[in-house]
């Protein structure tokens, strides 16, 4: 703990410039800045207090999503995150529902001065996140601390000995740490969390799978979507499609939608045959690829997609969430990095409801299959949904342990 105090300390110059940088370069303008060291917060009018739901950027708060909404209205919610474009969503996902902050970095005057704009009474980390200084001070302030679709990277599996030491001395004051599934709680277990803490209780991202079913569709013709991509994917992709000369349009809906200008100068069209939807483009007979750059857009594209191409696992990102998507039953193809995602992808592959790629060329080959065989497609998105039917009792079990007094409507069928 000494060493970390120290590190914190000695590197606030650089921290200091990482977020100036940040609230330039990913608009997070001047409220990101003061809140991530602990200033512009603003009393809630209420004075209970609240559940502080903690979610890193923009997965986490999708996982969170269904688990805030069973919540309301009858708690108090303070949802935080790191990122403004996962503030982004959190605001359009809730609009005046919840308190929205970004959460302090891990500097104690910053952290003391959110629990004494918010008084929170628990503390929920989605997946995790493990800030000494934050859990400290909450254990502290008598607030039961719980992570919640708990995960360990490998890089924090491999953390050199002093960084052990004092995740093990954090994790102690953790009340329920809830995985996904065992392999997790073996790595917690690695190091040495109470195991009387660790519960395995499923992947909260399962929680959501209902909710886009009558979704309107956003675009009025036959679409192949390309989900939640990065830089180069659109490209290779877009290239290789075009090449098909298909009649369906392709949508891209980027990871990072203030990439939309680098992603129209790298596709292979004239301007005129690409739309935008932030430039208030519409979709019309020249049109070839349509470019949505909104933030949480993704919901009504999974539903009414003739096929979903997940993104994030062609560039060396670890891939993103194909539960969503699976939700929707519609068929999904992928690349080879779903190391964020493998309990999943494993699922669905299970199912025949996914076909993971090795590489662009495997990936336009299943797609060349696979786009026409419209029998093999209803197979694999009703495959899709079979896979997560067992998996719905998992939003209620994780609040029967953790809010088991709180009285909540029912869950919407």
């Amino acid at each position: 703990m000494l060493i970390y105090q120290l590190l914190i300390r000695l590197l606030s110059p650089l921290v200091l410039f990482l977020i100036i940088s940040d609230a330039i370069k990913k608009h997070g303008g001047w409220i990101f800045f003061l809140q991530r060291f602990g200033f512009g917060y603003k009393k809630p009018q209420h004075t209970s207090s609240p559940i502080w739901i903690h979610c890193a950027s923009v997965g986490e708060v999708k996982a969170a999503e269904p688990l805030i909404r069973r919540l309301l209205p009858e708690a108090r919610i303070l949802v935080t995150t790191n990122t403004p474009t996962g503030y982004t969503l959190i605001q359009a996902l809730f609009k005046q529902n919840i308190s929205c902050a970004y959460c302090p970095l891990d500097y104690p005057y910053a952290i003391r001065r959110l629990l004494r704009t918010y008084t929170p009474e628990k503390l929920w980390v989605i997946e995790t996140e493990i800030w000494p200084n934050l859990y400290h001070l909450a254990h502290k302030n008598s607030i039961e601390i719980s992570l919640l679709n708990a995960r360990l990277s490998k890089k924090t599996l491999n953390s050199p000995a002093w960084l052990k030491q004092s995740y093990k001395k954090t994790l102690s004051l953790v009340t329920h740490l809830l995985v996904r599934n065992s392999q997790e709680a073996e790595h917690f277990q690695q190091l040495q969390a109470p195991k009387n803490a660790i519960q395995v209780v499923g992947n909260l991202k399962f929680a959501a799978i209902d909710k886009t079913a009558k979704a309107e569709c956003p675009v009025g013709r036959p679409y192949v979507l390309l989900a939640s991509s990065h830089d180069n994917e659109e490209a290779e992709i877009a290239q290789r499609w075009l090449a098909l000369h298909r009649p369906e349009l392709l949508v891209i809906v980027p990871r990072h939608p203030k990439r939309a200008e680098q992603i129209v100068n790298s596709l292979p069209l004239n301007r005129n045959q690409i739309s935008v939807h932030s430039l208030g483009e519409s979709i019309h007979a020249r049109t070839l690829v349509y470019i949505d750059d909104r933030i949480g857009a993704l919901t009504p594209f999974y539903c009414h997609a003739k096929l979903v191409v997940m993104g994030g696992a062609f560039a060396p990102k670890g891939g993103h969430n194909v539960l969503e998507p699976a939700a929707c039953g519609v068929a999904i193809l992928t690349g080879p990095d779903m190391s964020d995602f493998e309990a999943e992808t494993e699922l669905l592959k299970k199912h025949n409801a996914l076909l993971q790629c090795s590489d662009y060329d495997s990936l336009f080959s299943e797609l060349s299959r696979i786009i026409d065989a419209d029998d093999e497609r209803q197979q694999m998105g009703a495959a899709a949904k079979q896979a997560l039917q067992d998996q719905t009792h998992i939003l209620e079990d994780y609040l029967q342990i953790l809010a088991p007094k709180l009285s909540l409507s029912p869950a919407k069928a």
